[in-house]
């Protein structure tokens, strides 16, 4: 074979190559973060009363991209965080007239809870209760400290994709309620319930899974149109076959 038949079917190789390649999608995944913290706050209940309590509660938003439509088609979203939390109750007695022992009982409660703002949806409520029951000469305290870690993802699927598609931010808000609840006080006694060492902080997640591949412009007929150069090698790789073949056919 010489090189002008070596270089005709090289081009003849080279143009079906061209005109039947076709770009293959690729699957891609992009996120965000946030953090959040809420410090530890004290809380005191002085009522012995049955149904009041002292209740504190903290909100915090925190916010994240959606997905940006122009990257592809998205595939997949998935919304998770993790957090720790810290819980700690203290009850105290005395007695006042010193006809009795001091007796005390209390607790403390923290709720956390993560809610979606845009679409609306509140992850199940955490709740972390610490009880503590004081009983004593005169006066006792008595104390205990709980910790833990609060960390879920969302259930999306009742959700359909475009609700995480857009400009505007994705919302999420945080919410802490404490409760202090003193529970049982003596009759000649002064009693307190507190609620202390109670910080909650962690990050919030989100991540979309795409298809980075442009999408046709017409969903039912996809028509895909070589380029010039593609067309220039095309043809060159038919005459070159045509050419190799009636080579072969005068000198046989």
């Amino acid at each position: 074979m010489n090189i002008k038949q070596t270089l005709l079917k090289t081009s003849a190789i080279l143009a079906l190559c061209a005109f039947s390649s076709t770009s293959s999608a690729t699957i891609l995944s992009i996120g965000d973060m946030a953090s959040f913290s809420f410090s530890s706050q004290d809380l005191f209940d002085y009522s012995a009363d049955t149904g009041v309590q002292t209740e504190r509660r903290d909100v915090q938003t925190v916010s994240m991209d959606r997905f940006d439509a122009s990257l592809g088609q998205l595939l997949d979203v998935n919304i998770w965080f993790e957090s720790d939390w810290s819980l700690g109750s203290v009850v105290q007695s005395y007695d006042t007239r010193f006809r009795a022992s001091a007796s005390g009982a209390g607790r403390s409660i923290s709720r956390q809870a993560v809610r979606l703002v845009d679409p609306n949806r509140e992850v199940e409520i955490n709740r972390e209760v610490t009880r503590d029951n004081c009983r004593d000469l005169l006066s006792c305290s008595d104390s205990s400290l709980a910790t833990g870690s609060f960390s879920e993802a969302f259930d999306l699927s009742s959700f359909g994709l475009d609700d995480f598609v857009g400009n505007n931010p994705l919302d999420l808000r945080l919410v802490r309620t404490l409760v202090a609840d003193l529970t049982r006080c003596g009759p000649y006694d002064n009693c307190v319930q507190r609620t202390k060492f109670n910080a909650w902080s962690g990050n919030v997640y989100v991540s979309y899974t795409y298809d980075d591949s442009p999408e046709p412009v017409d969903q039912e007929v996809e028509v895909n149109v070589p380029e010039p150069s593609t067309l220039v090698l095309l043809g060159m790789g038919l005459l070159g076959i045509g050419a190799s073949r009636l080579y072969r056919k005068k000198n046989a």
